[in-house]
Protein backbone atom coordinates (compact mmCIF):
# COMPACT_ATOMS: atom_id res chain seq x y z
CA UNK A 1 0.00 0.00 0.00
CA UNK A 2 1.06 3.23 -0.98
CA UNK A 3 1.74 5.56 1.95
CA UNK A 4 -0.09 8.93 1.28
CA UNK A 5 2.55 11.92 1.75
CA UNK A 6 1.18 15.08 3.41
CA UNK A 7 2.64 18.29 2.19
CA UNK A 8 4.39 20.37 5.35
CA UNK A 9 2.27 23.15 6.06
CA UNK A 10 3.66 26.36 4.37
CA UNK A 11 5.26 29.45 7.23
CA UNK A 12 2.37 31.29 8.11
CA UNK A 13 3.19 35.20 7.34
CA UNK A 14 2.09 37.37 10.03
CA UNK A 15 -0.61 39.57 8.73
CA UNK A 16 0.05 43.39 8.05
CA UNK A 17 -1.62 44.12 11.13
CA UNK A 18 0.04 41.93 13.52
CA UNK A 19 2.25 44.91 14.78
CA UNK A 20 -1.08 47.20 14.63
CA UNK A 21 -2.40 44.89 17.41
CA UNK A 22 0.85 44.42 19.45
CA UNK A 23 0.86 48.28 19.74
CA UNK A 24 -2.94 48.21 21.04
CA UNK A 25 -1.90 45.87 23.69
CA UNK A 26 1.72 48.09 24.47
CA UNK A 27 -0.39 50.94 24.83
CA UNK A 28 -2.71 49.64 27.49
CA UNK A 29 0.53 48.33 29.10
CA UNK A 30 1.74 52.03 29.11
CA UNK A 31 -1.03 53.27 30.18
CA UNK A 32 -2.07 51.38 33.08
CA UNK A 33 1.69 51.12 34.33
CA UNK A 34 1.84 55.04 34.08
CA UNK A 35 -1.99 55.51 36.11
CA UNK A 36 -0.14 52.76 38.64
CA UNK A 37 3.41 54.35 39.22
CA UNK A 38 3.71 57.52 36.93
CA UNK A 39 7.15 59.00 38.57
CA UNK A 40 8.67 55.90 38.73
CA UNK A 41 7.94 54.43 35.12
CA UNK A 42 9.17 57.60 34.12
CA UNK A 43 12.49 57.21 35.65
CA UNK A 44 12.54 53.53 34.29
CA UNK A 45 11.61 53.68 30.70
CA UNK A 46 14.02 57.27 30.34
CA UNK A 47 17.05 55.46 32.28
CA UNK A 48 16.42 52.38 30.63
CA UNK A 49 14.93 52.24 27.05
CA UNK A 50 15.68 55.66 26.51
CA UNK A 51 19.12 55.53 25.38
CA UNK A 52 18.88 52.42 23.56
CA UNK A 53 16.24 53.78 21.71
CA UNK A 54 18.30 57.16 20.71
CA UNK A 55 21.04 54.99 19.69
CA UNK A 56 19.45 52.98 17.57
CA UNK A 57 17.55 55.46 15.68
CA UNK A 58 20.10 57.37 15.02
CA UNK A 59 21.89 54.29 13.38
CA UNK A 60 18.89 54.09 11.44
CA UNK A 61 18.49 57.64 10.58
CA UNK A 62 21.94 57.66 9.10
CA UNK A 63 21.41 54.97 6.81
CA UNK A 64 18.69 56.66 5.68
CA UNK A 65 20.73 60.29 5.10
CA UNK A 66 18.36 61.54 7.76
CA UNK A 67 15.70 61.96 4.91
CA UNK A 68 17.07 64.94 3.78
CA UNK A 69 18.32 65.61 -0.13
CA UNK A 70 21.79 64.95 -0.28
CA UNK A 71 22.87 68.29 -0.81
CA UNK A 72 24.70 71.77 0.59
CA UNK A 73 21.83 72.13 2.63
CA UNK A 74 21.60 68.84 4.34
CA UNK A 75 25.77 69.63 5.42
CA UNK A 76 24.70 73.06 7.06
CA UNK A 77 21.87 71.42 8.67
CA UNK A 78 23.79 68.52 10.43
CA UNK A 79 26.78 71.06 11.42
CA UNK A 80 24.43 73.31 13.05
CA UNK A 81 22.77 70.03 14.63
CA UNK A 82 26.72 69.44 16.35
CA UNK A 83 26.91 72.88 17.34
CA UNK A 84 23.37 72.81 19.08
CA UNK A 85 24.24 69.96 20.98
CA UNK A 86 27.69 70.95 21.74
CA UNK A 87 26.17 73.98 23.24
CA UNK A 88 23.49 72.38 24.72
CA UNK A 89 25.85 69.98 26.19
CA UNK A 90 28.53 72.61 27.56
CA UNK A 91 25.67 74.88 29.25
CA UNK A 92 24.15 71.12 30.93
CA UNK A 93 27.87 70.89 32.26
CA UNK A 94 28.87 75.05 33.01
CA UNK A 95 25.93 76.59 34.12
CA UNK A 96 24.88 77.29 37.40
CA UNK A 97 22.20 78.24 39.96
CA UNK A 98 23.98 82.24 39.74
CA UNK A 99 25.91 81.67 36.75
CA UNK A 100 24.87 81.07 32.58
CA UNK A 101 27.74 80.59 30.65
CA UNK A 102 25.24 79.83 27.72
CA UNK A 103 22.05 81.84 27.81
CA UNK A 104 18.66 79.61 28.08
CA UNK A 105 16.98 81.65 25.32
CA UNK A 106 20.43 81.52 22.85
CA UNK A 107 19.61 77.42 23.81
CA UNK A 108 16.33 77.52 22.93
CA UNK A 109 17.14 79.59 19.69
CA UNK A 110 19.45 76.91 18.50
CA UNK A 111 16.24 74.59 19.28
CA UNK A 112 13.85 76.92 16.73
CA UNK A 113 16.69 76.66 14.42
CA UNK A 114 17.52 73.67 14.11
CA UNK A 115 14.19 72.42 13.59
CA UNK A 116 13.47 75.31 11.14
CA UNK A 117 16.77 74.55 9.18
CA UNK A 118 15.59 70.64 9.02
CA UNK A 119 12.93 71.77 6.80
CA UNK A 120 15.16 73.85 4.77
CA UNK A 121 16.83 70.99 4.22
CA UNK A 122 13.80 69.31 2.64
CA UNK A 123 12.16 71.15 1.02
CA UNK A 124 13.82 74.19 -0.31
CA UNK A 125 15.56 74.15 -3.25
CA UNK A 126 18.06 76.84 -3.88
CA UNK A 127 20.95 78.75 -1.55
CA UNK A 128 19.48 82.26 -1.52
CA UNK A 129 15.99 80.58 -0.96
CA UNK A 130 17.83 78.93 1.79
CA UNK A 131 19.59 81.55 3.25
CA UNK A 132 17.12 83.71 3.41
CA UNK A 133 14.28 81.71 4.89
CA UNK A 134 17.03 81.70 7.64
CA UNK A 135 17.77 85.37 8.17
CA UNK A 136 13.97 85.86 8.48
CA UNK A 137 13.49 82.88 10.93
CA UNK A 138 16.35 84.02 13.01
CA UNK A 139 14.67 87.95 13.27
CA UNK A 140 11.28 86.23 14.14
CA UNK A 141 13.11 84.41 17.03
CA UNK A 142 14.95 87.73 18.19
CA UNK A 143 11.45 89.52 18.25
CA UNK A 144 9.67 86.70 20.13
CA UNK A 145 12.46 85.30 22.79
CA UNK A 146 10.88 87.99 25.20
CA UNK A 147 7.71 86.16 25.61
CA UNK A 148 6.81 83.27 27.92
CA UNK A 149 5.81 81.14 25.10
CA UNK A 150 9.10 81.16 23.19
CA UNK A 151 10.27 79.28 26.24
CA UNK A 152 7.56 76.94 26.89
CA UNK A 153 6.99 75.83 22.93
CA UNK A 154 11.05 75.58 22.61
CA UNK A 155 11.19 72.55 25.23
CA UNK A 156 7.42 71.31 24.59
CA UNK A 157 8.83 70.73 21.00
CA UNK A 158 11.80 68.48 22.27
CA UNK A 159 9.46 66.47 25.39
CA UNK A 160 6.33 65.70 24.75
CA UNK A 161 5.39 67.07 20.88
CA UNK A 162 8.10 64.48 19.97
CA UNK A 163 7.11 61.56 22.07
CA UNK A 164 3.41 62.21 21.89
CA UNK A 165 2.10 64.14 19.17
CA UNK A 166 4.58 62.64 16.20
CA UNK A 167 4.37 59.31 17.53
CA UNK A 168 0.40 59.68 16.90
CA UNK A 169 1.35 61.20 13.65
CA UNK A 170 3.48 58.03 13.16
CA UNK A 171 0.92 56.25 13.40
CA UNK A 172 -2.22 57.70 11.66
CA UNK A 173 0.60 57.96 8.55
CA UNK A 174 1.05 54.29 9.04
CA UNK A 175 -2.43 53.50 8.89
CA UNK A 176 -3.16 55.71 5.76
CA UNK A 177 -0.52 54.26 3.86
CA UNK A 178 -1.46 50.56 4.64
CA UNK A 179 -5.55 51.69 4.14
CA UNK A 180 -5.40 49.52 7.69
CA UNK A 181 -8.63 49.83 9.88
CA UNK A 182 -6.39 48.46 12.81
CA UNK A 183 -4.18 51.00 12.61
CA UNK A 184 -7.25 53.54 12.63
CA UNK A 185 -8.26 51.64 15.75
CA UNK A 186 -4.85 51.58 17.65
CA UNK A 187 -4.80 55.64 16.66
CA UNK A 188 -7.96 55.71 18.69
CA UNK A 189 -6.65 53.59 21.75
CA UNK A 190 -3.60 55.67 21.77
CA UNK A 191 -6.03 58.90 22.07
CA UNK A 192 -7.93 56.96 24.73
CA UNK A 193 -5.01 56.26 26.69
CA UNK A 194 -3.72 59.50 26.89
CA UNK A 195 -7.16 60.73 28.09
CA UNK A 196 -7.52 57.94 30.59
CA UNK A 197 -4.35 59.13 31.80
CA UNK A 198 -5.25 62.57 32.49
CA UNK A 199 -9.09 61.85 33.99
CA UNK A 200 -8.88 58.38 35.46
CA UNK A 201 -8.89 58.62 39.51
CA UNK A 202 -7.33 55.66 40.97
CA UNK A 203 -4.49 55.27 43.68
CA UNK A 204 -0.83 55.60 42.45
CA UNK A 205 2.39 54.99 43.84
CA UNK A 206 3.82 57.88 46.10
CA UNK A 207 7.47 59.10 44.94
CA UNK A 208 9.70 59.46 47.58
CA UNK A 209 12.34 61.62 48.61
CA UNK A 210 14.93 59.41 46.06
CA UNK A 211 12.09 59.59 43.79
CA UNK A 212 11.70 63.07 43.70
CA UNK A 213 15.31 64.19 43.96
CA UNK A 214 15.85 61.81 40.83
CA UNK A 215 13.43 63.99 39.14
CA UNK A 216 13.56 67.39 39.95
CA UNK A 217 15.47 68.12 36.87
CA UNK A 218 12.26 67.25 34.81
CA UNK A 219 10.52 69.46 36.60
CA UNK A 220 9.75 71.84 34.41
CA UNK A 221 8.04 69.87 32.02
CA UNK A 222 5.07 68.93 34.27
CA UNK A 223 5.16 73.10 35.79
CA UNK A 224 4.61 74.32 31.64
CA UNK A 225 2.07 71.59 31.07
CA UNK A 226 0.36 73.09 34.54
CA UNK A 227 0.56 76.12 33.39
CA UNK A 228 -0.99 75.06 29.79
CA UNK A 229 -3.91 73.41 31.66
CA UNK A 230 -4.31 76.40 34.15
CA UNK A 231 -3.66 73.91 37.41
CA UNK A 232 -1.56 75.16 39.99
CA UNK A 233 2.69 75.02 39.11
CA UNK A 234 3.71 73.40 43.08
CA UNK A 235 1.42 70.47 42.18
CA UNK A 236 3.82 68.50 40.72
CA UNK A 237 3.79 65.84 43.14
CA UNK A 238 0.64 66.66 44.32
CA UNK A 239 -2.89 65.05 43.12
CA UNK A 240 -3.60 67.82 41.16
CA UNK A 241 -0.61 67.03 38.75
CA UNK A 242 -0.85 63.60 38.82
CA UNK A 243 -2.62 63.34 35.48
CA UNK A 244 -0.09 65.53 33.97
CA UNK A 245 2.53 63.27 35.45
CA UNK A 246 0.46 60.08 34.21
CA UNK A 247 0.61 61.63 30.74
CA UNK A 248 4.50 62.06 30.81
CA UNK A 249 4.97 58.55 31.75
CA UNK A 250 2.72 56.98 29.54
CA UNK A 251 4.04 59.28 26.23
CA UNK A 252 7.39 58.55 27.00
CA UNK A 253 7.08 54.47 27.84
CA UNK A 254 4.76 54.17 24.76
CA UNK A 255 7.93 56.25 22.60
CA UNK A 256 10.02 54.02 23.20
CA UNK A 257 7.68 50.39 23.15
CA UNK A 258 6.60 51.67 19.70
CA UNK A 259 9.98 52.00 18.40
CA UNK A 260 10.94 48.45 19.73
CA UNK A 261 7.76 46.90 18.58
CA UNK A 262 8.13 48.17 14.59
CA UNK A 263 11.57 45.88 14.21
CA UNK A 264 10.12 43.97 11.54
CA UNK A 265 8.73 47.05 9.50
CA UNK A 266 11.27 49.41 9.81
CA UNK A 267 14.10 46.93 9.95
CA UNK A 268 16.25 49.32 12.13
CA UNK A 269 18.11 45.99 13.65
CA UNK A 270 19.94 45.21 10.29
CA UNK A 271 22.95 46.80 10.84
CA UNK A 272 27.17 45.47 10.99
CA UNK A 273 28.00 43.09 14.33
CA UNK A 274 30.29 46.10 14.67
CA UNK A 275 27.88 48.59 15.00
CA UNK A 276 25.51 46.27 17.50
CA UNK A 277 28.46 46.20 19.51
CA UNK A 278 29.20 50.01 19.56
CA UNK A 279 25.71 50.47 20.52
CA UNK A 280 25.57 48.14 23.20
CA UNK A 281 28.89 49.39 24.75
CA UNK A 282 27.66 52.66 25.01
CA UNK A 283 24.09 51.88 25.97
CA UNK A 284 25.87 50.20 28.98
CA UNK A 285 28.78 52.60 29.71
CA UNK A 286 25.98 55.54 29.57
CA UNK A 287 23.99 53.11 31.89
CA UNK A 288 26.69 52.86 34.17
CA UNK A 289 27.79 56.24 33.93
CA UNK A 290 24.27 56.78 35.16
CA UNK A 291 24.43 54.66 38.71
CA UNK A 292 28.01 55.62 39.44
CA UNK A 293 27.31 59.82 38.81
CA UNK A 294 23.68 60.56 38.64
CA UNK A 295 25.10 64.16 36.64
CA UNK A 296 27.08 62.55 34.52
CA UNK A 297 24.92 59.94 33.46
CA UNK A 298 21.99 62.25 33.25
CA UNK A 299 24.22 64.91 31.30
CA UNK A 300 25.22 61.84 28.76
CA UNK A 301 21.31 60.74 27.92
CA UNK A 302 20.27 64.52 28.06
CA UNK A 303 22.84 64.73 24.90
CA UNK A 304 21.68 61.68 23.60
CA UNK A 305 18.48 62.44 23.79
CA UNK A 306 18.66 66.02 22.19
CA UNK A 307 20.77 64.49 19.07
CA UNK A 308 18.46 62.07 18.42
CA UNK A 309 14.79 64.68 18.09
CA UNK A 310 17.14 67.04 16.45
CA UNK A 311 18.12 64.42 13.51
CA UNK A 312 14.41 63.04 13.81
CA UNK A 313 13.36 66.75 12.70
CA UNK A 314 13.61 66.17 9.29
CA UNK A 315 11.20 62.99 9.24
CA UNK A 316 8.79 64.67 10.97
CA UNK A 317 8.28 67.22 8.83
CA UNK A 318 7.86 64.87 5.89
CA UNK A 319 5.62 62.51 7.83
CA UNK A 320 3.29 65.72 8.37
CA UNK A 321 3.83 66.53 4.88
CA UNK A 322 2.85 63.38 3.77
CA UNK A 323 -0.28 63.04 6.24
CA UNK A 324 -1.44 66.26 4.58
CA UNK A 325 -1.25 64.64 1.35
CA UNK A 326 -2.93 61.10 2.01
CA UNK A 327 -5.71 62.87 3.51
CA UNK A 328 -6.07 64.98 0.62
CA UNK A 329 -5.99 62.30 -1.73
CA UNK A 330 -8.56 60.34 0.06
CA UNK A 331 -6.61 57.21 1.51
CA UNK A 332 -8.96 58.00 4.91
CA UNK A 333 -11.73 57.07 2.24
CA UNK A 334 -10.46 54.07 1.03
CA UNK A 335 -9.70 52.52 4.86
CA UNK A 336 -13.49 53.44 5.74
CA UNK A 337 -14.77 51.82 2.29
CA UNK A 338 -13.20 48.82 3.56
CA UNK A 339 -15.02 48.18 6.26
CA UNK A 340 -18.40 50.04 5.60
CA UNK A 341 -17.36 53.20 7.42
CA UNK A 342 -17.29 55.45 4.53
CA UNK A 343 -18.72 58.84 5.91
CA UNK A 344 -22.23 60.00 4.81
Amino acid sequence: MKQKVVPAPAAVKPGKDDVNWLNIGLMVAACGAAIAAPFQVFLCAWAILGPLHYLTEISWLHDRNYFTRPNMARRWWLGLVLFAVLTIGFAYAANGPTYLAVPVKFQLALIYLVFAAAAVAVFVRGSLNAVGLFLILSLGLFYFSGFDIYVIAANLLVTIVHVFLFTGAFILLGALKSKSWVGLLSLAVFVGCAIATMTVAAPYAMPGDRIRQLYSTFEFLNKEMLWLTGRPLGAVYEAAGVGVMRLIAFAYLYHYLNWFSKTSIIKWHEITRTRAVVIAGVWLAGGLAYLFDYRLGFGILYIMSMLHVFLEFPLNHQTMVEIGRSLKTGRWWAIGSQRGLSPG
